[in-house]
């Protein structure tokens, strides 16, 4: 597939600690080093390029107002001299801070929309960019879809490679699980490398049940895509919701316990929303799983920004 290269890469992979006899790394996709970094930076690569092979001169996407995913989409359009549009659900309380304040900075359209009128709103613009003369590509929120299941298909044989260089096998690979296209991709590499590496996902707002489907689905529909066999049940999809809390986005004790802890140890930054949630999921799993003497390895997705539009609710439960 047609890929862009705006982002540093190979990401470097850092030892981390020694925890129960296992030994604990951190892949930094916090470094792809594009507009503040993260695990969607590799997709925009082929979104963008998708976009710009098909003479496209408007980048569509939707998400939350303080959205990861809205942020590197803006920033790629922008360096692309492309128009950028962000269709943002509507919130009682905006944090113009984080994401939200670096919209602007790429010169976003903001449309706000109710949750409940997301696709109609979504056909709405297309329709009226159209209107305006614009040749309008649409991403789905998350980077959702084949190009990015395709871009953690790469990824995954990129940390293979880091794993001939070091020496070393990784026997599980930890991940902050949300729109569900990074870990199918990892687990079409897992299974197209004949890998025995378990990927596991710990899911940040949605329950297993549906969040198995999307990645089951997902990897259904990039293996079609591909024409490869698809050589994976949906029991073999690991996705625990156990450290959801009450919903998206919620900061409990043990996240921010678990952020300040490999601050301290590491001076590695967590967000209280996705990787904070995802390592404090990896350390108590190990403990639950009895997980001994095996290398693992945490993606640390990036998502920077969120730790300081959540300050106050932070440094509260730090207090």
């Amino acid at each position: 597939m047609d890929r862009l290269q705006f982002t540093n890469l190979p990401t470097p992979i850092n030892f981390f600690d020694h925890y129960d006899s296992n030994n604990i790394y951190i892949k930094r996709d916090d470094l792809t080093d594009f507009s503040l970094g993260g695990n969607k930076a590799r997709k925009l690569e082929y979104f963008m390029a998708d976009a710009l092979n098909n003479n496209h001169d408007c980048i569509v996407t939707y998400g939350g107002h303080q959205s990861n995913h809205n942020r590197i989409t803006a920033a790629a359009a922008s360096k692309y001299r492309l128009k950028i549009v962000l269709i943002l659900s509507k919130a009682e309380d905006i944090n113009k801070n984080g994401n939200y304040f670096l919209y602007s900075l790429y010169d976003a359209e903001i449309v706000w929309t109710d949750i409940d009128k997301v696709p109609h709103t979504i056909d709405s613009t297309l329709s009226d960019l159209e209107q305006r003369g614009y040749n309008p590509y649409f991403i789905q929120g998350g980077g959702h879809g084949n190009l990015g299941t395709h871009a953690y298909r790469v990824a995954y044989e990129e940390i293979i490679k880091q794993e001939i260089n070091k020496n070393i096998k990784y026997d599980y690979i930890f991940l902050a699980s949300g729109t569900g296209t990074t870990q199918a991709g990892l687990e079409v590499g897992v299974m197209e490398n004949s890998s025995h590496t378990n990927i596991m996902g710990i899911s940040v707002a949605r329950n297993k049940i549906r969040g198995t489907d999307v990645i089951y689905e997902s990897l259904k529909e990039y293996c079609e895509f591909q024409n490869i066999e698809m050589k994976i049940s949906k029991k073999d999809i690991w996705f625990d919701d156990s450290y959801v809390g009450q919903g998206y986005a919620d900061i409990y004790s043990e996240i921010t316990d678990t952020i300040k802890y490999v601050a301290k140890k590491s001076a590695i930054i967590l967000d209280p929303v996705y990787t904070g949630k995802a390592f404090h999921g990896m350390l108590t799993t190990i403990n639950k799983e009895n997980i001994r003497n095996k290398n693992i390895l945490f993606i640390h997705t990036g998502g920077i920004p969120l730790i300081f539009t959540h300050a106050e609710a932070f440094e509260r439960k730090l207090e």
